[in-house]
């Protein structure tokens, strides 16, 4: 990459050469990077245009909620083997970063489907049921914890776009690689997944706080594109550990990127 290079291709440059550095395709990469803004704006369409196929694909237990809960359950068991083979491989740190990962992500997918009670036609207990604003058997839709969990969502989008962008800067990248393992480093083609829950988290708690069904309701598609790009996060840190494609840093080949 040259500096007369103009900035559009020297973006398209950094992708190319990060995404080849997690051995994901061209064309995957750039999936997954314009996908998501396209697929929030045809859903804010849909729902102006037609409430019926808004709601056949967003509500309860139809194909976005099925969606997420399928990808946020194997991002689990990928961060859990990524943990393994990163234990056998004696990084017992990023070890337990990936457990912890895959912990909550398997948490996330049983609160997903409400552990399951729509299926097995169990009732909600009375004491959940009261504090419980949906009468489900799960916690997150209990203020308190939803809270918690709106803001964690948010500041993992912050961490899932942000870092990428900042890795790029070779200073940053020289400071951060004396402690940071690559691995950590979400692909650049994953910014867009989660800029979504980023923004639209952020959005709600700073401006948006008292808003319509309609907008809840959206909120589907940024936690689908996160749950996404954790389930793809998962999937290329379980191959890297297993190929040693991430060892060389986020550019294949930089003789400037830090090693694990």
């Amino acid at each position: 990459m040259t500096r007369s290079a103009s900035p559009i291709a020297r973006a398209v440059t950094a992708l190319d050469d990060d995404s080849r550095s997690w051995a994901i395709p061209s064309w995957l990469a750039w999936l997954l990077l314009v996908t998501p803004p396209i697929f929030m704006v045809a859903m804010i369409a849909i729902g102006g245009l037609d409430e019926t196929v808004f709601h056949g694909l967003i509500d309860e237990d139809h194909p976005i909620e099925w969606a997420q809960f399928f990808a946020i359950l194997i991002a689990s068991a990928a961060f859990a083997l990524s943990a393994l083979r990163a234990r056998a491989q004696g990084r017992h740190g990023l070890a337990a970063i990936y457990l912890v990962v895959a912990v909550g992500a398997f948490l996330a997918a049983g609160e997903e489907i409400s552990w399951g009670q729509r299926i097995l036609g169990f009732a909600t207990p009375t004491e959940l049921d009261t504090i419980n604003h949906q009468g489900e058997s799960n916690l997150h839709n209990i203020s308190a914890v939803q809270r918690l969990f709106n803001l964690g969502e948010m500041l993992a989008g912050l961490y899932g776009f942000l870092l990428p962008l900042l890795w790029l800067v070779p200073s940053v990248r020289a400071r951060a690689g004396r402690w940071l393992d690559p691995l950590l480093v979400p692909p650049l083609c994953l910014i867009a997944l989660f800029f979504l829950p980023f923004a639209y988290r952020a959005i709600r708690l700073v401006i948006l706080q008292d808003v319509g069904e309609r907008t809840v309701e959206l909120g589907e598609v940024p936690e689908l594109a996160f749950y996404v790009g954790a389930l793809v996060m998962g999937l290329v840190t379980a191959r890297a550990l297993r190929t040693g494609s991430r060892n060389d840093g986020p550019v294949a080949g930089n003789p400037t990127s830090p090693t694990a």
